[in-house]
């Protein structure tokens, strides 16, 4: 471990020379590097992305005393430099920075034009062929080399000026190549609007460095477009006019009367749309309010457009169904399973315990001994795999049910191509946002059935919208509500808990080590941390025989804080997968052995938020990582694609809504206040299905469970669909 890193930061500049380790994917380099007034190098280490041996470079940072290897230098940002020296030019002309040279030319070149070379291949590159040996062909190579070289060194040097972090830089190149100084210079908050993981007050910053007022029309614009886009990360749909300009006023730092006239910009370059209601005018980005329309247009043709004729005597399909799957039906359940069989688009609702997969499982058997095409679908992987092993059918998630096509860009089934199927299905529809219901309804066939199954109280979707909820409260499709928990004491706790909680009241824990549910009692976050990484890697195991990372999920409120995903994370990481050497350890990308989710949609890989996979090894080439997923595929990932990924030993419970696992272990305390709410507790709880853990105080618990009324959501839906009621 490093101890007492000397705090003052400083410059060295030097040659790079033997390099120790390198990391190909985070470009974290171990290197000897040789000043120009030492004899003996200086070990480096930090990243040095796209710096090869025997190129000068400039580093910042400072000096660190290393326990194990001495004393080092920490790189905090580095700057490539064009050699001073005609022995240094040459060695950086006859490396691999620089193609058509080689030693033997940059030799050569240093030897006919000596000091006089940078400015030859500057600005009179044609004086090349002037040297023995070089044609037109090697001249056009080394000019067109040389430039590309200075061009990419000039940028790199103008990003890092701007502050951009360096894992950064080269996707900007990337995706705006030579012209990426023109394009920020012109336009700093495009970094933000253009290129994936670069924030708005990144952008601001990059702003602020080249003078930019705080009172631009591009930032004023663009801050409005960052506090409608973070909103919607709050499931939102929409802002009321007030609110927003509010809200960017605020962000920006200048009067509310310079913002109206920005949002009426935008408004005419269609990027938003301004509504007017009787409450008060709202904006909404464009793509949003068509999703939103194309729910209620398609729902409504949907619902009136009459179904498949279809020949079924209920009574006898009760009886038949019942009897060929050995159980004997209740009264409601009977009603329940009619009003299924019989609907055009219904909603079936309900907690664990209450039979939502057997009426969809003999709702399935009617169906299809009448010859109905039936299609399965979740949100997830995860549950089209439980819906999979519930139903004993075939279920694909959603976007494979829709069939994304990356080189279109978009579903192939849609209104002109739409699902071939007489029915569809779809598992925990609480996890659907407003883009993806839009999509859905718009790829079912107009004369075909659709049942919504989910849990109404757990956490919404974590995109915009909260379809299923504003499905039930519209009035617009039948609901079938079940309530009754059959079985309730052979359930155990975690079934009974999850009802008491919606009932606001305290979980039980178990007498003895028999039961399901235990809660085990930590206020302190950092005492509460090391029991959960305890219990996952010892007492559990142990106990039960469940794996950690295959059989344990953690589960936390939020992401930051000592008892949050991110710290949570390291420490089981550091448990469950030791990597042998510092180098690795201090490593901030998925490594290899690494339990990993995916937190964006990547529609050309066929991944998905929430995907949850191992990394197995690294890309081809030996670069980047490849992760095998839970189904059983393997995808490879480029070195400046492994920011989609995160280590997921611990998860939050937004992002396990949809997956179940055989034990849960669930941290809780007073820090997560911002986040504890009820159907949060009970959406955790309900994704254990063997074991569950809570580990944490009885305030946060008390907190959570008072806290029942669920964040507001803006969508509009409900009051779209009750208009054509």
């Amino acid at each position: 471990m490093p101890a007492s890193p000397d705090r003052e930061e400083v410059s060295i500049e030097g040659v790079l020379g033997h390099v120790v380790f390198r990391n190909p994917d985070s470009g974290f380099t171990i290197a000897r590097l040789e000043l120009d007034d030492r004899v003996v190098p200086v070990t480096v280490k930090g990243v040095l992305a796209g710096v090869e041996a025997g190129e000068r470079v400039r580093v910042h940072g400072r000096w660190v005393e290393d326990a194990k290897y001495g004393r080092q230098f920490k790189i905090e940002s580095f700057l490539p430099v064009t050699p001073e020296t005609l022995e240094g030019l040459e060695k950086h002309l006859g490396g691999a920075r620089v193609e058509g040279i080689g030693p033997i030319y940059a030799k050569k070149l240093v030897g006919f034009f000596g000091e006089n070379l940078v400015e030859v291949l500057d600005n009179h590159p044609h004086r090349l062929r002037e040297v023995p040996g070089i044609g037109p062909k090697r001249a056009r190579a080394i000019e067109e080399s040389w430039r590309t070289s200075r061009e990419q060194r000039d940028t790199w040097i103008f990003l890092q000026g701007l502050g951009i972090a360096q894992g950064h830089a080269g996707r900007i190149v990337r995706r705006w190549g030579e012209h990426t100084v023109e394009k920020i210079r012109e336009n700093p908050w495009l970094l933000a609007t253009d290129v994936a993981g670069i924030g708005f007050l990144s952008a601001d910053r990059a702003a602020s460095s080249l003078g930019f007022e705080a009172e631009s029309p591009h930032r004023l614009r663009a801050g409005l477009l960052h506090v409608l886009g973070k909103s919607t990360s709050d499931g939102h749909c929409f802002l009321p006019r007030a609110q927003l300009v509010d809200r960017a006023a605020e962000l920006l730092g200048v009067s509310r009367d310079l913002i109206p006239a920005r949002l009426e910009e935008l408004a005419v370059d269609r990027a938003i749309l301004i509504e007017d209601t009787p409450e008060g005018a709202r904006v909404v980005l464009r793509e949003l309010h068509s999703a939103r329309e194309e729910v209620v247009e398609t729902l409504q043709t949907l619902i009136r457009t009459p179904p498949r004729p279809v020949k079924i005597d209920v009574p006898a399909a009760l009886v038949w169904a019942s009897a060929r799957a050995g159980i004997v039906l209740t009264q409601a359940q009977r009603d329940a399973l009619a009003r299924a069989m019989m609907g055009k688009v219904v909603v079936i609702t309900g907690g664990p315990g209450t039979g939502k997969t057997t009426i969809v499982r003999l709702l399935l058997d009617i169906w299809e001994a009448k010859g109905l095409r039936v299609r399965l679908a979740a949100p997830t992987g995860r549950a089209a795999r439980r819906m999979e092993e519930a139903s004993g059918r075939r279920s694909n998630t959603i976007h494979r049910l829709l069939e994304f096509s990356p080189r279109e860009g978009g579903f192939l089934r849609r209104p002109d191509n739409p699902l071939l199927a007489d029915a569809v299905v779809i598992d925990e529809a609480s996890m659907i946002d407003l883009p993806l219901a839009a999509s859905l309804l718009g790829a079912m066939p107009r004369d075909g059935r659709l049942i919504l199954v989910g849990d109404v109280d757990q956490l919404p979707s974590v995109g915009p919208g909260r379809v299923l909820g504003d499905f039930i409260d519209s009035g617009a499709v039948p609901v079938i509500s079940l309530d009754v928990v059959f079985r309730q004491d052979e359930a155990g706790l975690i079934v009974a808990n999850a009802h008491g909680i919606l009932q606001g009241r305290h979980p039980r824990s178990a007498a003895d080590a028999t039961g399901d549910f235990f809660f085990i009692e930590r206020d302190d976050p950092e005492a509460a941390a090391k029991t959960v990484v305890h219990l996952v890697t010892e007492r559990i195991p142990k106990r039960w025989g469940f794996k950690p990372g295959d059989d344990v999920q953690v589960l936390v409120p939020m992401r930051k804080g000592s008892c949050g995903a991110s710290a949570l994370n390291v420490a089981l990481r550091a448990a469950l997968n030791p990597q042998p050497t510092p180098a690795l350890a201090e490593s901030t990308q998925p490594l290899q052995g690494d339990r990993v989710m995916q937190i964006t949609n990547d529609y050309d890989k066929d991944v998905f938020n929430g995907d949850v996979g191992w990394v197995i090894g690294p890309g081809p080439e030996n670069k980047g990582l490849t992760v095998r997923y839970d189904d059983g595929r393997e995808i490879a990932y480029g070195a400046d694609e492994l920011d989609m990924l995160v280590p997921s030993y611990a998860t939050t419970i937004h992002k396990s809504q949809g997956s179940e696992y055989d034990a849960v272990v669930v941290p809780l305390l007073t820090q997560h206040f911002r986040m504890l709410q009820r159907n949060l507790l009970y959406t955790a709880i309900t994704r254990g299905k063997k074991l569950v853990v809570v580990v944490g105080s009885r305030r946060a618990i008390d907190i959570a469970l008072k806290n029942a009324e669920a964040r507001h959501r803006f969508t509009a839906l409900t009051e779209r669909l009750r208009s054509f009621l």
